[in-house]
């Protein structure tokens, strides 16, 4: 119980903290073997290498950023541009609707048009009075979220060369202290474990995701990649799923007799499912050292106790508590 306790108060309250440090730590980490080969063969500074080579790794992330969120405001932009032509198609799609209505029930369309025309502008009361005032201070907090979000970056490379710098004192200074080599173990059994978890995670994500946008872009859709990215997120939380977006789209293309599309999007979820089916044992295999129903369990209190990063800090809250009990 003292040890979940702990857990629970490092994660909700330290993480947030040292989350910079952490991720800094993981880059240099990953980087040091590449340090000390340049280091010992070309006989520059350690400080210069390790600068160089953050450097090439931000140059990189930069420009495949720059690009994706290039395409990306392309296609946002060409869906404000034509939101003129979707509000005919979806009035097109609501008139086809209450006539399958009145098909199925003899209600006239006419009169549901009507019953639902008069609901309209109270509805456009209710989203100008409680909707627009969220939307505009959300805005404002999104905006100070991105300056925070630079300023941590900066944080992780700043630090990302300092730690490259001194890695070797600082790890050799961890392993000749009992409770740093207690703490290495700790960190290293959990990394072996939630790194696993998390790096499935994010090849799965990676791969749902080119195959939606590669299977809108044959179905013709002129925004596959913002929409396949949007699919390839949902898939990745918890409880959601691709089902959740393709299911309901393959129903609604049927009900206005677009079959052809209907039946991509069923297939997209199909093969998105069994692709999820067959990577999960592969990439996971008995890494996790976590049995299915653990998992799931372990999502779902932590996302009842995080919020929505739980789905990530609950099977990672867990491992911690193991790994730390069977350490002691």
């Amino acid at each position: 119980m003292g040890i979940t306790v702990a857990v629970y108060i490092s994660i909700r309250w330290l993480l947030p903290l040292v989350v910079p440090f952490f991720v800094a730590f993981l880059l240099a980490k990953f980087l040091n073997p590449l340090v000390e080969r340049l280091e010992n063969k070309l006989r520059l500074k350690r400080s210069i290498w390790s600068s160089i080579l953050v450097g090439i790794l931000l140059l990189l992330l930069g420009t495949a950023v720059f690009f994706f969120l290039k395409t990306l405001m392309e296609q946002i932009r060409n869906v404000i541009g034509n939101l003129e032509f979707y509000k005919q198609q979806a009035g097109e799609f609501w008139q086809e609707c209450c006539c399958q209505v009145e098909n199925i029930t003899g209600i006239e369309a006419e009169v549901i048009r009507d019953g639902v025309s008069r609901q309209i502008p109270e509805m456009m009361k209710q989203v100008k009075t409680n909707i627009f005032p969220t939307v505009m201070s959300g805005t404002i907090l999104y905006a100070k979220g991105i300056f925070v979000f630079v300023g941590i970056c900066f944080v992780i490379i700043i630090s990302t060369i300092l730690i490259l710098k001194d890695y070797k004192k600082m790890r050799s200074t961890l392993e000749s202290h009992p409770v740093g080599t207690m703490a290495l173990k700790v960190c290293r059994r959990t990394y072996e474990a939630g790194g696993a978890y998390i790096k499935s995670q994010i090849i799965i994500m990676f791969i749902i995701t080119v195959i939606c946008v590669a299977g809108l872009y044959i179905s013709g859709n002129e925004y596959a990649l913002l929409t396949g990215c949007g699919i390839g997120i949902c898939d990745a939380m918890p409880f959601l799923g691709t089902g959740t977006i393709f299911v309901p789209w393959a129903v609604l293309e049927m009900l206005q007799g677009r079959y052809m599309l209907a039946a991509i999007y069923t297939i997209i979820y199909t093969i998105c499912s069994l692709m999820r089916e067959i990577l999960e044992p592969k990439l996971l295999g008995n890494k996790l050292g976590m049995p299915p129903l653990t998992v799931v369990v372990s999502m779902y209190v932590g996302l009842e106790i995080y919020g929505l990063w739980g789905f990530a800090l609950g099977p990672l809250s867990y491992i911690l508590i193991k790994e730390i009990y069977l350490t002691i």
